[in-house]
């Protein structure tokens, strides 16, 4: 299967830095959501030091907080803006921080908003976490359900969004969700349809996948990207069924989001569906990328399909994806090490022998 959480959650903390930094990429692309994922930056950032444990870290594209970690990672981030200029490596990791505990639930972070508040206050870092957006979506927590639903008829777009989220955290949401998601069928979609989506979109939410696979194939860009963060998110197998069932009737953006929501799920049998899907992409640019998608799935369970991908993929390609060749080198020790000398010499074939692999 493809490499998992379990053993990037382990490489969190590699001695080699581009195999820790890798690992931290791949889990964020996913969405994961392991507390212990946090704990491991934090040994990190002890052990090697803020700037060196990550490089890319105040680059990463989510990172997941549970409310038992928010006093340890507000203590964290204050200490780490205090005293330092904007542009300070250690400040904007603080900065990411903030901005992951303003995407969290609303309930996780509600108790410590004086807090938040007062982080804001004390460094410019912090200027993408919306206090007010925040202070509101805590106070509809308190609100009783039948006045939050009245928000579903005469409320803001913003108004309707902060109802969404607070009737699902209390599990009151499923008939709302659905009535949006079913919206988006319609010639124009509801004020409903979009708070629907943002919200699926930014939570692990399950039971509309088939819905969503249907607007990833959408021409509006800002639409389909939304649907393909809602399904890696919801790391649901049944999406990948229903991949399989309609890949070869979509058109060729939603191809290479379908080939884009597999990789980054990393499923006990996507690499399979990888390869099943192949020979149906519309052209050699969709092939190409089902090649990268393997790659970057690393299931060394087949690792001649593994290498021959990496093999055939375009020059160029090869230069995107070398950030996350490093981690070849722990999955083959671990999973078999007798092949190892093979597999680098087979990788710097074309990485160049400059490249540095274990």
């Amino acid at each position: 299967m493809a490499v998992s959480d379990k053993q990037l959650i382990q490489w969190l903390g590699h001695t080699d830095p581009r195999v820790r930094s890798a690992s931290l990429d791949l889990l964020s692309n996913s969405y994961a959501s392991d507390p212990s994922i946090l704990s491991s930056i934090i040994a990190a950032w002890d052990h090697y030091g803020c700037e060196s444990a990550f490089y890319d870290f105040p680059l990463i594209s989510h990172l997941a907080i549970s409310s038992d970690q928010m006093p340890v990672v507000l203590a964290r981030a204050q200490e780490m803006s205090h005293g330092r200029k904007i542009t300070d490596r250690i400040c904007r990791c603080a900065g990411k921080l903030g901005e992951a505990i303003s995407v969290e639930r609303a309930s996780g972070f509600a108790p410590y908003l004086k807090e938040i508040k007062t982080l804001k206050e004390t460094s410019k870092i912090f200027f993408r976490v919306p206090i007010p957006n925040m202070e509101q979506r805590a106070a509809a927590l308190a609100r009783e359900p039948s006045s939050l639903e009245w928000d579903f008829e005469d409320g803001a777009p913003e108004d309707i969004a902060i109802a969404l989220e607070s009737l699902w955290e209390r599990g009151l949401a499923n008939r709302w969700i659905r009535e949006g998601i079913e919206s988006w069928e319609e010639p124009q979609p509801s004020a409903l349809g979009l708070s629907a989506l943002e919200l699926v979109s930014r939570h692990a939410i399950r039971g509309y996948e088939e819905q969503l696979l249907t607007l990833v194939d959408r021409e509006e860009a800002s639409v389909a990207d939304l649907a393909t963060i809602s399904l890696v998110r919801g790391r649901n197998p049944l999406t990948q069924s229903l991949i399989a069932e309609r890949f070869q009737s979509m058109g060729k953006p939603g191809q290479l989001r379908s080939l884009d929501i597999i990789r980054r799920m990393r499923l006990e049998q996507s690499s399979k569906l990888i390869r099943f899907l192949l020979p149906q992409g519309s052209d050699g640019v969709v092939q190409n990328s089902a090649r990268i998608a393997e790659v970057l799935l690393f299931d060394f369970q087949f690792l001649e399909e593994w290498l021959e991908a990496f093999l055939l993929i375009e020059e160029a390609s090869v230069q995107r994806i070398v950030y996350s060749i490093p981690i070849a080198n722990p999955l083959a020790l671990e999973e078999t090490p007798g092949d190892w000398s093979r597999i680098k010499h087979l990788l710097l074939m074309r990485l160049g022998r400059g490249f540095e692999l274990g």
